[in-house]
């Protein structure tokens, strides 16, 4: 079976986990592509998060912020465990009154979760580098 896609986005946002690189892409929709649910911002990015696990893509490469990629990737799903005090902390909601005898850090919901891992990475459009003071994070082949 074929597990491979083809992703083009801005780069928003970049961090690491362990040794693995993440990049938070902002991809917009083909004019030709269907449009978005009526009700929805039809102009909107999808925001989606590539992982680049450490040295999948040999050599570091300079990956920054407002960079504009092509990555080829493959889907992989996961799982993610999460407690009520963290879910309700990350959506900045007010602290949960539950029933005596309930604690939001002991309860768990596990939800799949996909990741899109690259396999290879290209520079879609070059900027101007900085010369001093750049942060650069990330691997990927040459393009």
């Amino acid at each position: 079976m074929i597990n491979e896609i083809t992703v083009e986005g801005l780069v928003i946002r970049t961090w690491s986990v362990i040794g693995d690189n993440f990049y938070r892409l902002a991809c917009y929709r083909d004019p030709g592509l269907p449009p978005r649910p009526r009700g929805t911002l039809q102009d909107t990015a999808e925001l989606i998060a590539l992982n680049v696990p450490d040295g999948a893509l040999g050599r570091p490469r300079c990956v920054m912020r407002d960079d504009a990629i092509q990555v080829l990737a493959f889907l992989q799903c996961g799982y993610i465990e999460e407690t009520l005090a963290v879910f309700t902390r990350g959506a900045r909601s007010p602290a949960l009154k539950l029933l005596d005898g309930y604690d939001p850090r002991r309860l768990v919901r596990t939800q799949s979760a996909y990741e899109i891992l690259a396999s290879r990475i290209v520079r879609a459009e070059r900027k101007p580098r900085p010369s001093t003071g750049a942060r650069c994070s990330g691997h990927a082949k040459p393009d």
